[in-house]
């Protein structure tokens, strides 16, 4: 579901140090929940942009809030994985799911979705998984004294060990549509990235209360690292060096990656690209393109342009699969039905999702139409989605178009991004597809 705010000032807190791991996380449905409301930090309390290293840094924000000293910190250690999963059969038209196997437990028809980092802080290291998130510029994580939703596949994190030399206790809340939120404290610290270095006095939440209103506790992540658009987000508060990111989306599984800066220049210089101007939503956190047509086998739907940018198209990594407008999605059903009707349609099957098949008795994998995405409404571009950038493998015997219905605007899910090296270049407002990486 996509997830949309409005934020009301109000002031800072503190603490942080990471490195990035990354696993690919199962979901269903739709996608984590974005915050409707969130309490700020102070506009003194402001980053400092990256420097190399990490180190002890004074509080910036008010010197006479609720003080407590905590030690220092050496350099973290960088700790990199591969996450498998395996496929879901669970409740219908929940956000997100996660189940992490070893690579001898990996599941070829496994289906998969969201990505989390882990990232380290304090010191000593405390260790966390957060969802990665394109589609909202708030970073949270669970943390110590937590009262609601506390637990997670780790500890929560303790700000008394944090590298800042005092912590504060500052409202934080974010809500999200789907009734979740988190409550609790802002903070700011040193927050380290590998190959990156680190953002002085980083702003996020410390969540003492926190629920997910699908009942999927997050996934059991530790909270979620927000990278869209806007201030107090992580690309806002980096400065120069993290304009520039980039997310590789493995077509089955394994272990994915996320690069900033001249590291995701680097990767997408190995890639065959394709890009395309980024341009203003209604939403100003998230990133929008301009979907102009698809077209299912060789052809476009005939569905007029104004269908689909008459509220705009958002790509995001936190939403599950595509979402499209009512009129341009009943075009492009039905001609994928059309492509398919040599396979057997099955009946209310999923509520999000209604065109499913059956594989049972097929001798042959299933064939889903080439699906094509036609993004720009100048020097347009053709990008081909890969197979498993079409399909949500519901269950073994199951198969399900990745795609539903919206009554407002498109969302490009990272279903779909499957296989592509997806570039966010905010200094030039692009964004770029990429494939055959090397």
């Amino acid at each position: 579901m996509a997830w949309m705010y409005k934020h009301i000032p109000t002031t800072c807190f503190f603490l942080v140090v990471c490195c990035l791991t990354i696993k690919v996380v199962p979901i269903l449905g739709e996608k984590a929940p974005h915050p409707q409301f969130q309490l700020e930090p102070k506009p003194n309390c402001q980053s400092s942009g990256p420097i190399i290293g990490s180190q002890r840094v004074s509080n910036p924000c008010s010197p006479n809030a609720n003080l407590t000293k905590t030690p220092s910190a050496g350099k973290l250690p960088v700790n990199k994985n591969q996450a498998r999963v395996r496929s879901i059969n669970k409740k219908q038209n929940r956000h997100h799911y996660r189940y992490t196997l070893s690579d001898n437990e990996y599941d070829p028809n496994a289906d998969y979705g969201l990505f989390t980092v882990k990232i380290s802080l304090g010191s000593p290291q405390q260790y966390y998984s957060l969802i990665v998130d394109t589609g909202s510029r708030w970073t949270w994580v669970r943390c110590r004294f937590c009262r609601v939703g506390c637990s997670s596949d780790d500890p929560p994190y303790d700000p008394s060990k944090s590298l800042c030399e005092y912590t504060l206790t500052i409202p934080f809340r974010a809500s999200y549509d789907d009734k979740s939120f988190a409550n609790g404290i802002w903070g700011c610290d040193n927050l380290t990235i590998d190959d990156f270095g680190s953002i002085m006095n980083f702003q996020f939440g410390c969540g003492l209360e926190n629920f997910d209103g699908n009942g999927d506790n997050f996934v059991n992540a530790a909270g979620i690292l927000g990278l869209g658009k806007g201030e107090w987000s992580l690309t806002s508060q980096s400065g120069a060096s993290m304009q520039v990111f980039s997310y590789f989306v493995p077509e089955n599984g394994g272990g994915a990656d996320l690069q900033f800066g001249d590291k995701a220049r680097e990767k997408s210089n190995t890639c065959t690209n394709q890009f395309t101007p980024m341009v203003q939503g209604i939403d100003q956190e998230k990133y929008y393109i301009d979907l102009v047509g698809i077209s299912v086998d060789g052809n476009e739907l005939n569905v007029p342009t104004t269908e689909f940018m008459s509220r705009g198209t958002i790509i995001d990594s936190g939403t599950t699969i595509t979402r499209l407008p009512e009129v341009v999605y009943s075009a492009f059903r039905d001609a994928v039905r059309q492509s398919m009707s040599s396979y057997t349609l099955l009946d209310e099957i999923d509520e999000l999702m209604d065109t499913c098949y059956s594989l049972e008795g097929l001798i042959e994998p299933i064939a889903f139409p080439e699906i094509k995405f036609h993004f720009g409404q100048e020097n347009t571009i053709d990008v081909i989605l890969t197979k498993e950038g079409t399909i949500w493998r519901k269950y073994g015997t199951v198969n399900c178009l990745a795609f539903a219905a919206a009554k407002s605007y498109s969302i490009i899910g990272i279903v779909q991004q499957r296989g592509f090296n997806v570039l966010y270049d905010l200094e030039g407002e692009t964004i770029g597809f990429g494939t055959n990486c090397t």
